[in-house]
């Protein structure tokens, strides 16, 4: 009976929380159409992604709305752009002095035909180009036709960050003026390349909200929210090695060794390493959604289907 009631408290939790907001985005992977819930409150699907080729023309993604199971004729499917993490070539892209930049915009319009939206996802932009990058959001906005919701994905930003970064390019308050939504990526707290820890601990998360909250019409946030983990390893476990350091290991570990003129020498062992895994349980994922259900907002965001919880959307 203690475990029925359990069930039901969460099932409860959950329908409650997705029951607050007036929209929920989902991200789906070209490819990953399988895993789409039959059965979720999603209104809107981020199509996950057309992203920009050396050239300058989008390529992949897809090309029309896919068909899902469990949609209405009311949910609404958004064309992603996006682009290689590279500083280099966002400033490439961007720059309108070379001809990519408008090629990019050309691509877009010429693409978005089918689709409700569009979403600008570029992340790995320099505050050297804070003004190139702003310029194009303008670009494309004026571009799409007036029917199209514009939406801009943009990195996690709080009070203290943006004292410490005042020309960081992600500038909300422009951002919120220009964008028919703005989708906040809070999620990527501890990152790979960083230290280990929780991917969006509900007070960051609570942070990066009132700074969103402060620059950005409540009715333009979409809250994103991570569905997945990540996992960390403690120990380096390859590295370029000095010939003596070399027959230091060999010797310590007992290792057989292996030699011939034509492969030089090897051996192999076999060690312990210490992985460190964080992730988003279902608690925490109710947890965000009461903080930002509890407070004015447009809507959350899922990062991304495919990598949920079991019965994640069923329970949804």
């Amino acid at each position: 009976m203690k475990l029925l009631i359990a069930i039901l408290f969460t099932l409860s939790a959950v329908i409650t929380s997705s029951a607050r907001f007036n929209e929920t985005w989902a991200y789906l992977m070209k490819g990953e159409e399988k895993y789409f819930p039959a059965s979720s409150p999603i209104t809107d699907i981020g199509c996950f992604s057309a992203a920009v080729d050396g050239d300058g023309n989008l390529s992949g993604g897809h090309l029309s709305p896919p068909t899902l199971p469990g949609t209405t004729p009311d949910t609404r499917y958004h064309l992603v752009i996006t682009i290689p993490w590279s500083t280099t070539l966002a400033h490439i892209y961007l720059d309108p002095k070379l001809p990519f930049r408008q090629r990019i915009i050309d691509g877009i319009v010429d693409r978005c035909g089918p689709f409700d939206g569009v979403q600008i996802d570029i992340e790995s932009v320099s505050s050297k180009d804070k003004a190139y990058y702003l310029k194009f959001l303008l670009a494309v906005k004026n571009a799409l036709p007036k029917d199209k919701i514009f939406s801009v994905a943009v990195m996690a930003r709080w009070a203290d960050h943006k004292k410490k970064n005042p020309a960081d390019a992600f500038d909300y308050p422009f951002i919120g003026k220009v964008a028919d939504r703005v989708i906040i990526m809070a999620y990527d707290e501890h990152y790979r390349g960083g230290g280990h820890g929780p991917i969006a601990s509900l007070p960051w998360c609570s942070k990066i909200y009132d700074y969103a909250l402060q620059t950005i019409p409540a009715e333009k946030i979409v809250m994103g929210i991570p569905l997945y983990g990540r996992s960390w390893q403690k120990e380096k476990t390859a590295a370029a090695m000095r010939n003596p350091e070399i027959w230091t290991d060999l010797r310590k570990r007992g290792a057989q060794l292996e030699s011939t003129p034509e492969n030089g020498g090897s051996y192999s062992y076999t060690t312990n390493v210490t992985m460190n895994v964080h992730f988003e349980s279902m608690p925490s994922l109710n947890a965000k959604m009461d903080l930002y259900g509890s407070r004015p907002v447009r809507g959350i965001a899922f990062w991304r289907i495919s990598q949920g919880p079991r019965g994640f959307w069923e329970q949804l």
